[in-house]
């Protein structure tokens, strides 16, 4: 998206003369505020070629001969959801610059974001794996007979992608991030567009913020970084225990349907997966520590 870059560098006064020159001033209050953060967009596409080593969505994942594969706690296999070689990718901090990290889910024959809606830390229905070193002879790793057979059950990637990344960019908090509320009603009133003793951003006259919701809501964003994009609402909003989680380790919303195959696959009811994590933990490469959440616009 590149929003940030595309701020003017120059001081401004405090009144809003357009709808451009109102979201160029936001996006420069919403730095001053410390809430944009670079990511990576990542486009699933089907028409490459996927390796055992490379970044995509599902498929066979790499894994060393003598590793467990990830199983919850009543011994049921996780399915691969997605895997990153940031070897492979332009190099984001604070991830790190090797290595291979996946992201496990529970299948269990069907994904019904329905009833599967929420957000949870323990890592029994998803885990996170790092492989901080890649081991490159094939014969040192599992094959395909001693991993577990799934179905084309209703799984956010039933068939394998190739994960391309862009180039990262800057990019300000969503319009459903818990933050975002206050920071327009706080920019309303910097800039006059409300009195100043208006209470809540409901009460900011005629709409006048319409366009900052309409423009930060990023329905299309794949990738890692950022601070994650919400379908309905940001689950730190009502639960401050998981504000530390500041930094989006994966995000996978909407994924073009190829084929007719595709028919369950979750996203075509507009659902998200977010996984997130404290920033400091990811610069000790510790995955111990992750929100996933998991929500479906109704």
């Amino acid at each position: 998206m590149g929003i940030i870059e595309n701020v003017k560098k120059k001081i401004c006064k405090n009144t809003i003369t357009s709808t451009d020159d109102m979201v160029n001033k936001f996006i420069a209050f919403m730095i001053e505020k410390r809430l944009a953060r670079l990511h990576l967009q990542l486009i699933p596409d089907e028409s490459k070629t996927c390796t055992v080593f490379g970044s995509k969505l599902g498929g066979m994942p790499y894994m060393p001969s003598d590793f467990e594969y990830p199983k919850r706690s009543d011994g049921e296999p996780l399915r691969l959801l997605c895997q990153l070689n940031f070897e492979e990718l332009p190099p984001i901090k604070p991830f790190p610059e090797k290595g291979i990290l996946q992201i496990y889910l529970y299948d269990g024959g069907k994904i019904d974001l329905l009833d599967y809606q929420g957000s949870e830390f323990e890592q029994d229905n998803f885990r996170i794996v790092y492989f901080d070193d890649i081991i490159r002879e094939k014969n040192k790793l599992k094959g395909a007979d001693e991993l577990p057979v799934f179905n084309n059950s209703v799984f956010p990637t039933v068939r394998e992608r190739m994960l391309v990344p862009k180039v990262p960019a800057g990019g300000i908090i969503c319009s459903s991030d818990y933050r975002f509320d206050e920071t327009v009603l706080e920019f309303a009133k910097k800039y006059k567009i409300c009195p100043k003793g208006t209470a809540s951003v409901m009460d900011i006259p005629n709409d006048a913020d319409e366009p900052l919701y309409n423009q930060f809501t990023y329905y299309g964003f794949n990738g890692i970084g950022g601070n994650g994009v919400f379908t309905e609402r940001d689950p730190r909003k009502d639960l401050p225990q998981y504000r530390d989680c500041d930094i989006c380790l994966f995000s996978l919303g909407d994924i073009e349907l190829t084929s007719s195959k595709d028919d369950e696959i979750y996203v075509k009811t507009d659902g998200r997966l977010n996984f997130l994590m404290p920033s400091e933990n990811l610069i000790k490469k510790d995955f111990s520590r992750v929100l996933f959440d998991m929500s479906v616009d109704i």
